[in-house]
């Protein structure tokens, strides 16, 4: 019996937002705009928007490159600038990002020696392979699976049917899928079938009534390891 331990990687193992602040910097000094915090939270929040919308199946990862900034200059005011040139600097920049989250090494190496290990991500391909590359993180990864790379996104069933294919269909209740979005990696793990672990702040309030509910919780990743073996 071979058991899979089904990982998210921005948020849960990658440092998104450290990778993102220097990323998304770099590229507003290049437009000209001033680099505040102001506008790196207004950024954080039309990118939030389009992503949301990429996994309703409202738009498509090429027109996200694109459109978030678009929006963001637009609402700026930013003008002569060249938006397709500025979003392939900033995905440039964002691929170079490869700080991992504390712990991430050390528990990874520690479940590889008892489980099968893949990473299932919503991303584009060019920013999150040469990312996992440079973290260290794909040695142990049997198996990743990107959502530009399937057509689907998280929480889609499709992007899940696209890695169970390439890990070997093995049986759903042998796979353990670790998140920290509800919406993305709870939802859609759930939904198909497998036990999901919630990476969350401790201070993160419990999901309401109507949210998609983890099979269990946890508030930094060293609590996972001995919570899978007791579990499966």
């Amino acid at each position: 019996m071979e058991r899979w331990v089904l990982f998210d990687l921005d948020g849960t193992l990658l440092d998104y937002a450290a990778a993102e602040t220097a990323a998304v910097s770099a590229t507003l000094a290049r437009a000209g705009l001033p680099v505040s915090e102001a506008l790196l939270a207004d950024y954080r929040q039309v990118n939030r928007r389009h992503w949301e919308a990429l996994e309703r199946g409202e738009t498509t990862a090429a027109r996200l490159r694109l459109d978030r900034w678009r929006d963001l200059l637009a609402a700026h005011r930013a003008q002569a600038v060249d938006v397709a040139e500025l979003a392939e600097h900033y995905l440039g920049d964002l691929a170079a990002g490869a700080q991992v989250l504390d712990g991430a090494h050390e528990v990874v190496d520690d479940l590889a020696e008892a489980f099968s290990i893949a990473y299932i991500t919503n991303g584009l391909a060019d920013v999150q392979r040469p990312r996992l590359r440079a973290s260290g993180l794909s040695d142990h990864a049997e198996v990743v699976i990107i959502s530009d790379e399937v057509g689907a996104a998280k929480p889609a069933p499709e992007i899940f049917d696209a890695a169970f294919e390439a890990m070997g269909r093995p049986q759903r209740t042998d796979v353990a899928l670790v998140g920290d979005s509800l919406t993305a990696d709870i939802a859609g793990g759930r939904d198909y079938g497998l036990r999901t672990v919630w990476v969350a702040d401790p201070d993160e309030p419990d999901p309401t009534v109507d949210a998609p509910r983890p099979d269990h919780r946890i508030g930094h990743l060293r609590e996972l390891p001995p919570l899978l073996r007791r579990a499966m």
